[in-house]
């Protein structure tokens, strides 16, 4: 049975206290309660100073907020803890809040993050210290398109924020000579429309060419987010195989998109029963 708990991971600085602040948000909008994890390290404070942190975090949540928050600190590596913790849990998301490319690695890192959300078997909210809680919720959703064998999990996650938030999404994809639609690709287009027709999600279909000059997609997608003010965006965490050889720094830059818009990251590992 899935627990409706949300995990948020913190390290005690000014992005993790903003995944904090995006846990209350969804906890709220979803009735959920939340759960903080620290993970301990040798090299920072003392097991006993940070499970006061966390003590004193979780009691302020529940005394101003109208919902239920626990704590855990454990002592391992953020890699295999987080994963592990987050499975056998059974939450039904985690937030979490990089630092973006100028990170210090152990600090929820930039490009580690993804490293870290490729083993997490939950939908993550990717938020960064800029990142702003949207009043009225995710209303406008950039929805890339991918030729991913396990895209009905994205799909699924998508489906439950918009069940929250009644967003617009925008189900997009980029032409670019030299790269033609796979059979799985256009597969998992009529799989997301016909998923979001049955429940009544208000999407629309966005097919740009090609205007940026990059390897990837991220940077088009990124100034198409801007222009449509897209407060979400979502991604597989796990590359295609025809994009394999870029598609990891490609995620790294909407995880760490410099206007802190939030990512919904989806992973194809399992949950364990």
């Amino acid at each position: 049975m899935i627990e409706n708990k949300i995990l948020i991971p913190v390290d005690f600085t000014t992005a993790a206290d903003k995944a904090v602040e995006f846990g209350i948000f969804l906890a709220k909008s979803s009735h959920f309660n939340i759960s903080l994890l620290h993970v301990f390290e040798d090299d920072g404070p003392s097991l006993d100073a940070c499970e006061n942190k966390l003590r004193e975090m979780a009691e302020k949540i529940n005394v101003t907020e109208d919902i239920f928050c626990d704590y855990h600190c454990e002592k391992g590596n953020i890699f295999t803890l987080i994963p592990d913790i987050a499975s056998k849990s059974a939450f039904r998301m985690m937030v979490i809040a990089t630092h973006g490319r100028k990170g210090l690695r152990q600090k929820f890192f930039g490009p580690d993050i993804l490293k870290l959300l490729k083993q997490i078997p939950i939908p993550s909210l990717v938020v960064q210290e800029n990142s702003i809680v949207p009043e009225d919720g995710f209303k406008s959703v950039i929805f890339p398109v991918g030729g991913h064998d396990e895209y009905d999990k994205k799909v699924e996650a998508m489906v439950f924020m918009a069940g929250l938030f009644d967003p617009e999404i925008h189900l997009y994809s980029i032409s670019k000579p030299g790269f033609e639609q796979t059979a799985k690709l256009r597969d998992n287009i009529s799989l997301a429309e016909a998923r979001f027709a049955k429940k009544g999600i208000r999407y629309k279909r966005v097919a740009e060419d090609q205007s940026v000059f990059s390897v990837g997609f991220a940077k088009q997608t990124l100034l198409y987010a801007d222009k449509s003010g897209a407060d979400l965006i979502t991604v597989m965490a796990n590359p295609t195989r025809e994009n394999y050889y870029f598609a990891d720094s490609d995620k790294e830059a909407l995880l760490t998109n410099d206007t802190g818009i939030p990512v919904l990251c989806v992973s194809n590992a399992e949950v364990e029963i």
